[in-house]
Order: C-alpha cells, then structure tokens, then sequence
C-alpha cells in the first residue's frame, strides 16, 4: 500500500542489473518500485498500475521503448524518463516525438538519474 507521499516509479528495462540497482537505489530514497522486463509487460504495467514516473528502456525484446512510449501515450500522461545506450541525436528526437519527457544516457550515475525524478 502506498503512503500518501510515497511516489511510485515504474522501471521498464531487462538488463537485471540495471533493475536491481534502481529499485535499491530508488527505494533507499523513499520511493515505491515495481519492475518490468521487456516491453509487452511494460506497456500493460504503465496502463494498468499509472504510476507516478515511468523509466523505460529502449532497447529491449518483445517490444521497443519506443513503441511502449507511443502506445502507452494513448491512456498515460505521467513523465516517461527514456533510458538509453544510443547516444544520436536523431534517436532523442524520436523519443521526444512519441512523448518521452526526458533522457539518460547510459552509462548513467543513479545520483544523475534522482535528479531528473
């Protein structure tokens, strides 16, 4: 159960690691996580939970960053925090496109990461 202050942050990424550090990190820092793998469970996770922040990979099976992003726009308004490994300006402008609100390159610092929270 949430607290009434307690934000809820969505992480949409199937490197396991990149999970595992974010949901210790985020949690120390008071938020509330739940975790997605790839993006077929991503998009039905930000339709059905609406969380508070959704941070999404790209690059990931199933379906791509991007594509959750597009679809997800139809019934989510919250801020999506795109997480990437391509560096191209090009690839960023997509994202802004389909809705994301903000980026993080990867490698990234979690410090870097809370302060786009």
């Amino acid at each position: 159960m949430l607290e009434d202050d307690q934000k809820h942050i969505l992480i949409v990424e199937d490197d396991l690691e990149i999970c595992r550090l974010l949901d210790m990190f985020l949690r120390s820092k008071g938020y509330q996580i739940s975790l997605s793998n790839n993006g077929i469970d991503g998009l039905s996770d930000i339709i059905r939970l609406q969380p508070d922040i959704v941070v999404l990979d790209i690059m990931m099976p199933g379906m791509n960053g991007i594509e959750v992003c597009k679809q997800s726009r139809q019934t989510y308004t919250g801020p999506i925090i795109m997480l990437t490994a391509r560096v191209e300006e090009i690839d960023h402008l997509i994202g802004f496109d389909v809705g994301a609100d903000d980026y993080v390159t990867k490698p990234f610092k979690p410090k870097e990461l809370m302060a786009r929270v």
